[in-house]
């Protein structure tokens, strides 16, 4: 008796978190979220801001000015095992369940780059991504959802997941450069569509 009343207290608690994990993970979408077909459009959306590998020791730099839209503008470098360069939205919510491609209208150099999606505020966990490569000329470039990759940070790109399911619980969507390089880059962007 004494055993049984010593591990209530342990399946209370299993039990709150569990309903909790669940019903966090069912829930529906906030007013805020945002569904396809979407547009993010940088003439007007200057929220994006730069995160790169200095917060893990690295040296890359990359900057953000807004005229035709977007302008990234960096260096990547490899010292003190830096190597990447990376501009993002601020967390939010996207339901990108169902998602055929995505249209980038871009133009740039030192590529190439991922448009970037995450499912986790943790860094290390998996993250869904495209690559690109632009021309100095603006144009449009679309990446078929069925060619998107997964990555993570300690194992690189992995072996194909169930990304149709994940697509539905992005929190942020970037840019990043990332291809062991250490290089130059520009890349102004006026908008990203999800359809």
């Amino acid at each position: 008796m004494a055993a049984l009343l010593s591990s209530w207290p342990l399946a209370i608690a299993t039990f709150l978190v569990s309903a909790l994990m669940i019903g966090t993970a069912c829930s529906t979408p906030s007013a805020e979220s945002k569904f396809l077909p979407l547009v993010i459009d940088f003439t007007t959306d200057a929220s994006w801001r730069p995160l790169n590998d200095g917060v893990m020791g690295g040296l890359s730099e990359g900057r953000v000015t807004w005229d035709e839209g977007m302008h990234w503008v960096g260096q990547t470098r490899l010292e003190n095992n830096g190597g990447f360069s990376s501009v993002r939205a601020a967390w939010g919510e996207y339901n990108l369940d169902g998602l055929s491609s995505i249209t980038i209208r871009c133009k740039g150099e030192g590529g190439p780059f991922k448009l970037t999606m995450e499912m986790s505020q943790r860094w290390w966990m998996p993250y869904a991504y495209g690559s690109f490569e632009p021309t100095a000329d603006w144009q449009d470039i679309t990446i078929d959802a069925k060619d998107l990759t997964w990555s993570q940070a300690f194992t690189g790109d992995m072996e194909t997941l169930p990304l149709k399911q994940a697509l539905g619980s992005v929190i942020r969507v970037g840019f990043m450069k990332y291809d062991g390089t250490a290089q130059a880059f520009d890349l102004e962007v006026a908008s990203i569509r999800f359809e």
